[in-house]
């Protein structure tokens, strides 16, 4: 239960830390901040799951799922994917300095050609990525080419890093070019980097997971006190009925993270990459359901910055497609499933 009291004290934190007038103004400042990160680094939340050797907490990496739904649920900005994941895959990098951005042309299959593509010839990186996360920001770039994981040095010979534009307000996103740049380590294997992006799936799909749990708090709040025709509107049954559909989701939702993350510790590459993409496929559309019915109860106001859930909608629309949605992954899981009946 270790993950649970964990999890509690992140959320204990937050509470106290992370009030709305700092969140409204980290989610304004377009989802970075660099004492932000320097405090939940300071806190050992990204040495969750890095080895001990490596001085970290040595936990499974199933012990972030909790942690990334109270990061969803208090709509915390910043590079927790990446900081808290790529040390504990990724040899070579330090949990305690500057975050790694993930250069990884595989975000996506439906958009490949629109978000580009990285080769590896001999020591020599070339090709771009259109969108990486926190890229301008980084200490060092983990780019994924082909079954091999390079780290790079973003001020290296060959790099180029340029702002792009975010939709997402927790996130800041760059272009990043190479140009025969030389990484300083390479890692290969295809396992590596099916684990890398089937937990950061997961992990995703947690964050989600704490997006509708959010966006259903504040809602539950918001009908409770808002009144009409003298009494508070959650009294009239057609909001009762929305109120209760979106807690069923939002429910629905979380069980399937847990049940997803108490069979990846154990799960084989195929079997992991399979529970992965099916949390993160429902995540993708019960987590926005849940958003827009928020911004239904909360009428016109569901669509200011001043209701927080306009925050939790944008954020998870934003997500819903990293790492596939559910049309793209319903596909992968339909693929899986036949390849593993072929192999019975």
């Amino acid at each position: 239960m270790a993950e649970h009291e964990l999890a509690s004290a992140v959320d204990d934190y937050l509470t106290r830390t992370y009030d709305g007038d700092r969140r409204r103004k980290l989610l304004d400042g377009g989802g970075w901040d660099a004492g932000l990160a320097a405090e939940l680094a300071d806190l050992g939340w990204y040495s969750v799951a890095v080895p001990e050797e490596k001085g970290g907490i040595g936990a499974p990496l199933s012990d972030l799922g909790p942690l990334f739904v109270e990061y969803g649920r208090h709509l915390v900005v910043g590079p927790q994917l990446e900081y808290s994941l790529l040390p504990a895959l990724v040899g070579g990098l330090d949990p305690a300095g500057q975050p790694p951005a993930l250069v990884d042309p595989g975000v996506t299959d439906d958009w490949a050609a629109d978000v580009g593509s990285v080769s590896l010839t001999g020591r020599e990186l070339t090709g771009t990525v259109e969108a990486v996360r926190f890229a301008a920001q980084a200490g060092v770039l983990v780019v994924v080419a082909g079954e091999t994981v390079c780290l790079v040095d973003p001020a290296a010979s060959g790099v180029r890093t340029e702002p792009v534009d975010s939709a997402d307000p927790g996130t800041v996103f760059a272009r990043v070019s190479f140009d025969g740049a030389t990484p300083h380590t390479l890692v290969p294997g295809a396992d590596l980097v099916g684990r890398i992006r089937a937990w950061a799936r997961l992990l995703l799909a947690c964050e989600l997971s704490g997006l509708a749990r959010g966006a259903l708090e504040r809602t539950v709040g918001y009908v409770g006190q808002r009144e009409q025709f003298g009494r508070p509107i959650g009294g009239f049954q057609a909001v009762k009925h929305l109120a209760a559909d979106m807690a069923a989701r939002s429910a629905g939702l979380q069980n399937l993270c847990a049940a997803a993350l108490d069979d990846a510790g154990e799960a084989s590459g195929s079997d992991l990459e399979l529970v992965s993409s099916t949390a993160k496929a429902h995540a993708a559309e019960a987590a926005a359901r849940v958003c827009e019915d928020a911004i239904q109860l909360h009428g016109g106001m569901g669509f200011t910055t001043e209701a927080d859930v306009s925050w939790y909608y944008r954020r998870a629309l934003a997500l819903r497609g990293w790492y596939g949605d559910a049309t793209e992954l319903q596909r992968r899981i339909g693929a899986g499933l036949l390849t593993h009946e072929r192999q019975r």
